[in-house]
């Protein structure tokens, strides 16, 4: 109990940051797998971090600008603070989103093709981003590339909530569509929806997502928690609201509890909270098996 008290006393932000990644990455994670699309969770990952990296060659002054537009002056608590990284981050997602949006139903190359270059180019930019990095130490740039849920701070957190409600929000409201696009693409054609434009947003959303959350957790945290909370309710239930329920559920419940025992016993927390993902899989997968389903 005392050591619960001190997680929450010292990392209160990491524990309700850390709820929200999971929550965001459980449900973009259900279009994800249902897409068939997993590799596109792991390259955006990879995308998101060389933007970050991009970022600290400090080729473009974005938050100079940003605060000078606005008339406000960026100290280390404000807002805008390392707002740069985060800009990059999202740019490069959506730029290879706009991409990927251009492969559907190629003849010429796979999806997957087309991604396998996308990633492989974005692991090669981080490192040569890092190389011509300022700063002097290499593992510094590392360390805020992987990204930690225990730095997790109000401003992140307050991001965090933003791009939560913002998905909630566009999934509501276009529920319809994007169940269709998602779920039944032969379907929204008989309905006269049109499947490039709803997954095209789809994709903008949920590159959004994974690159701020990326951001603020780690490639490592992300990509883990877009798959394995998904499946873990695929395998659970088989109607689409109770799929959406348990990933989410399962992405929120588990950081806390990584945390903990990531503080208890000295380990890093994002690790932490992805093996501590997999051993519930395990057990849900066990359970299944042996109920014979």
């Amino acid at each position: 109990m005392e050591t619960v008290n001190q997680v929450l006393e010292f990392f209160p932000y990491a524990v309700l940051g850390g709820i929200l990644a999971g929550m965001i990455c459980g449900f973009l994670g259900i279009f994800v797998v249902s897409q068939r699309v997993v590799f596109l969770g792991a390259t955006l990952t990879q995308v998101s971090v060389a933007g970050v990296a991009f970022s600290f060659l400090h080729l473009i002054n974005i938050e100079g600008m940003v605060a000078s537009l606005l008339g406000v002056t960026i100290t280390e608590d404000s807002f805008l603070h390392n707002f740069e990284p985060a800009f990059f981050s999202l740019l490069f997602a959506v730029i290879v989103v706009l991409i990927f949006s251009q492969t559907y139903k190629q003849k010429v190359l796979t999806q997957d093709g087309i991604l396998g270059i996308i990633f492989v180019v974005a692991v090669a930019l981080r490192i040569m981003f890092i190389q011509k990095s300022p700063i002097a130490e290499v593992s510094e740039v590392e360390s805020i590339l992987k990204g930690d849920i225990l730095f997790i701070g109000q401003s992140q957190f307050f991001t965090l909530a933003g791009i939560f409600l913002f998905t909630l929000l566009i999934f509501t409201i276009f529920q319809k569509q994007l169940k269709f696009v998602t779920f039944d693409a032969e379907s929204a054609s008989a309905h006269g929806i049109n499947s490039r434009l709803w997954l095209l947003l789809f994709y903008i959303v949920v590159g959004m997502g994974i690159s701020l959350t990326t951001r603020f957790v780690g490639d490592v945290f992300t990509f883990a928690y877009l798959i394995i909370p998904a499946s873990i309710g695929l395998l659970v239930s088989k109607k689409v609201s109770h799929v959406f329920l348990i990933a989410v559920i399962a992405g929120g419940i588990i950081p806390p509890i990584s945390i903990f025992l990531a503080f208890k016993y000295d380990f890093s927390s994002g690790p932490a909270a992805v093996v501590t993902m997999f051993i519930l899989f395990l057990l849900v997968y066990g359970y299944k098996k042996l109920r014979g389903s």
